[in-house]
């Protein structure tokens, strides 16, 4: 091919030599298949909800059922001490059996009703953006492994939660586990799926959502042996509740404080710690409580109860009045479609000798047990729903943009081929957007995600590839009816004279969308607008005359051209 040095020629031969036609629309068709390849091969990586920058973010402290606050206590001390001396960390609040302060996140999740003495919440606030070198997702996945590691007392499950990425749901990843059949059944399946959970890059915080079983001691009251001991009911119960529980006996007034303060009275925290959870220690433990009766003697408290060792009672969690267990994890810098569908693929494959699976609707699985017919539904939710109506929507509004469109072209041009010419042609030059991500992700210390503001990129572009084929064709238009040339010298003239002015709104637009492309959130939809309109540049110029050739061949009898401009 003759090099061209001037763009009208250039168009004008590009229009005469079929050869040269088939080879400028293979290159497309390559660079289209290509596009599509770099997205299925995960070369160029999805996450439709990125994650905001944030100034702050809270620690989910978990322990066992049957934790003491102080246990508790002893993680959060830990976790203080580890961050204490991190320069970008600016304080620390704890909060010890209850929710941190309430936000959206925390409502969904559920959070801010859980209380007791084995959680705790602890709010870490970060200096300002400007005053920190690096960013609070950098930051987050940093501290995470530093808290986790070395604070792993009391098999504690620790969590870092961030702002959500889009609305708050329980988790980035969650498998949600539902049957009607036996719960203990329920509850190996989701352990099961936990250990496939922990074994896949990429996903931190994993944890199931159950309550957990555990042996505990009830404290009952023999009620005849404390009538024979001459003491009363009332009594034992108060006394048992100071002892260990503590109670306001009085006030203290001060003229500074703005309320009385109250005078709290308990035991030490040694004698009413139990080291061991024998029944013989708790009973040593209550002979060191007497009680005086009426007739002056001490009576021991372990001679006016008894111990009885039962399982904890088991809260049944349901969803659509169907008991559920979930198995919830984070993506750590990770989007989470991709550890879903290799935890998915692990499902079918590791499960297949104990359950038969079934493939139902979108990724969610059907189980039977081989052995007892129990069967499960195993259903993805979390983040992957939002997502998933994400693209339905984008796509939704892409398609009736595309639609709108054609039939617009349609009743301006009155012809199917040219409005399905222009159409196309905007459709095609958005794999630049493919490319434009992977050129950008090189140059990026983190991964740089295709995301839902990238999909409205896309619908932008329709518009603006839209625009820059209507200019050629409506110049080229003119010149064959007005001056009569013919069709190849009016479309390469057309191509040559609007060159410039689609060049000159392309880089506005380029230099406009440059301010979005560094925002976590916003980047996908700049860096889309440039590599979009780069792409469209490059159709309108070489990719559109080819297109609108046959249809002006069609529609403008040759009587009415002059080959001699």
């Amino acid at each position: 091919m003759r090099l061209c040095k001037y763009l009208e020629p250039c168009i004008y031969d590009l229009l005469h030599s079929p050869i040269k036609k088939i080879i400028a629309l293979s290159i497309l068709v390559v660079s289209l298949v290509i596009s599509v390849w770099l997205v299925t091969s995960t070369v160029v990586k999805v996450k439709l909800l990125p994650k905001p920058l944030a100034d702050n973010f809270t620690i989910y402290v978990d322990l066992p059922e049957g934790k003491s606050v102080y246990e508790t206590k002893e993680v959060t001390s830990c976790i203080l001490r580890h961050l204490k001396d991190e320069e970008i960390i600016t304080d620390m609040s704890v909060f010890l059996g209850e929710g941190a302060p309430v936000d959206f996140s925390a409502m969904i999740k559920g959070r801010v009703f859980d209380t007791g003495e084995n959680i705790a919440n602890i709010v870490v606030n970060f200096k300002r953006e400007d005053d920190r070198d690096e960013s609070s997702l950098q930051a987050v996945h940093r501290l995470r492994p530093l808290i986790q590691n070395g604070c792993t007392m009391h098999d504690v499950n620790i969590k870092m939660v961030e702002l959500p990425a889009g609305p708050p749901t329980l988790a980035s990843l969650v498998l949600e586990i539902t049957s009607d059949d036996k719960e203990e059944s329920m509850e190996a399946l989701a352990y099961t799926i936990e250990g496939m959970f922990k074994k896949t890059d990429g996903l931190v915080d994993i944890d199931v959502v159950n309550e957990s079983s555990y042996m505990q001691y009830r404290i009952v009251l023999e009620k005849n042996k404390i009538t024979a001991s001459h003491l009363q009911l009332d009594q034992v119960k108060k006394i048992m509740y100071l002892a260990f529980e503590g109670m306001d006996i009085a006030f203290a007034n001060d003229a500074e404080a703005e309320n009385q303060i109250p005078i709290h009275v308990t035991t030490n925290k040694e004698n009413k710690t139990f080291q061991t959870g024998s029944h013989e220690h708790i009973m040593i433990k209550f002979a060191e409580i007497t009680f005086m009766n009426s007739l002056g003697s001490l009576v021991p408290l372990s001679e006016l109860v008894m111990i009885k060792e039962e399982r904890n009672g088991h809260k049944i969690i349901s969803k659509n009045l169907t008991p559920i267990i979930s198995v919830v994890a984070e993506t750590d810098m990770e989007s989470q479609i991709y550890p879903l569908l290799s935890i998915r693929d692990e499902i079918i494959e590791n499960l297949a000798q104990k359950y038969d699976v079934e493939k139902t609707d979108m990724l969610d699985l059907a189980l039977t047990d081989k052995k007892t017919d129990e069967h499960f539904k195993l259903h993805w939710g979390g983040e992957l729903k939002l997502s998933m109506d994400t693209i339905f929507d984008l796509g939704t509004a892409l398609g009736a943009a595309i639609i709108i469109i054609f039939f617009m072209m349609v009743v301006y041009y009155k012809s199917f081929s040219i409005a399905g010419a222009v159409v196309l042609a905007s459709f095609i030059s958005v794999g630049g957007v493919i490319y434009i991500h992977l050129i950008w992700d090189l140059f990026t210390s983190e991964i740089f995600y295709m995301t839902g503001t990238s999909l409205i990129g896309f619908i932008a572009l329709i518009g603006i590839n839209s625009r820059n084929s209507l200019l050629i064709i409506d110049f080229a238009t003119q010149l064959i009816e007005e001056k009569h040339l013919n069709v190849e010298k009016a479309i390469s003239v057309s191509v040559y004279t609007r060159a410039k002015p689609i060049l000159l709104t392309a880089l506005a637009t380029i230099l406009a969308s440059s301010l979005l492309a560094t925002d976590p959130v916003f980047g996908g939809l700049g860096v889309a607008l440039i590599g979009g309109t780069i792409a469209s540049y490059l159709v309108s110029l070489f990719i559109i005359p080819i297109i609108i050739h046959g249809s002006f061949l069609k529609k403008y009898s040759k009587g009415k051209i002059n080959d001699s401009n």
